[in-house]
């Protein structure tokens, strides 16, 4: 089985000028297999957006190859399989209306007025964009304009979706309806989807697998569940108390006391030394009747990217 997206030695320079050269990609490699979620992080400037670019075709690499189920990226073959999701630049006219923007994409991709009128009226009813059709583009919330700019990419039955920030700008409400439907149509068609976000909830909705860029180099390619490293078993506990007076516990092993406010006292544990229902049982005999609440989080993924980013640049 051929896999759906293939980077093998990719890399990409540019001339600065006098002699120099930025490298934005470094002797990149990985392979996303057909029906595989996943996110491609990195900092501003790791270069997500050229490799990217180059798995479009819009641009060569100076060397390496990138193919698309077995096709050269950039062939007319492999673009066939692409869909493109670019939050900040809109494949939709403003001044026409949803519908015709759609059928003149079904044009473009040569689908027959049967197939087309099918294609449409099943993504429109799937991403919930039916009564938009007859709208322009140009009145449309941002939130609307993303459903139908992720039919519009759909259109021809794409194998591949590539998504460059899907969520941008979009409130809360709007984030959680694109992301379930963007998850409705993979487990409906099985499609791969790779994508780039700074949301990182995003990520942790959509993607099961990470691959991580630096300065143009791949750092990790895993399990998200396995990027968080030595820090997968660390909770956080929070605890809420009913009197100012209340001292924090000081003197149990491993439960490690973090910063506390007056009726916030916070723990560090590692699960993998102390199990949590002991911790919370101990921090229960402690507080007894005072204790009003208890919250148990994990490390953040912001946090851990952080970690990692700052380790790759020491």
């Amino acid at each position: 089985m051929n896999p759906s997206l293939r980077a093998v030695g990719l890399s990409k320079w540019f001339d600065t000028g006098k002699g120099k050269r930025f490298d934005a990609v470094k002797d990149l490699s990985f392979d996303l297999m057909p029906g595989e979620s996943v996110a491609f992080l990195g900092p501003n400037g790791a270069g997500k957006s050229t490799t990217i670019k180059i798995l479009c075709g819009i641009l060569s690499p100076s060397i390496g190859n990138a193919e698309v189920s077995g096709f050269a990226a950039g062939s007319l073959e492999a673009n066939k399989l692409l869909g493109l999701v670019f939050g900040t630049r809109s494949q939709l006219y403003m001044h026409m209306t949803v519908h015709q923007c759609l059928d003149m994409i079904g044009e473009i991709y040569f689908l027959s007025g049967s197939q087309k009128r099918a294609r449409i009226s099943e993504l429109a009813m799937l991403f919930d964009i039916e009564d938009l059709l007859k709208k322009r583009v140009r009145t449309l919330s941002l939130g609307q304009r993303m459903r139908c700019e992720v039919v519009a990419a759909l259109l021809h039955r794409p194998k591949i979706l590539l998504a460059d920030e899907p969520t941008i700008g979009l409130d809360i409400i709007a984030k959680n309806r694109l992301r379930e439907l963007i998850l409705r149509w993979q487990r409906e068609e099985k499609s791969t989807l790779l994508l780039t976000s700074h949301d990182l909830s995003d990520v942790e909705v959509l993607c099961s697998r990470c691959i991580l860029i630096d300065h143009g180099m791949k750092r990790f390619d895993g399990p998200l569940s396995a990027l968080k490293g030595d820090l997968s078993d660390l909770r956080r506990i929070h605890i809420t108390v009913a009197e100012q007076t209340i001292l924090p516990l000081r003197s149990e092993e491993k439960i490690l006391p973090a910063e506390s406010e007056a009726f916030i006292h916070r723990y560090e544990v590692r699960t993998r030394e102390l199990p949590m229902a002991e911790a919370l049982a101990r921090l229960s005999r402690h507080y007894g009747d005072r204790l009003q609440d208890i919250q148990i989080n994990e490390v953040s993924l912001e946090e851990v990217l952080a970690r990692r980013y700052q380790e790759g640049r020491a």
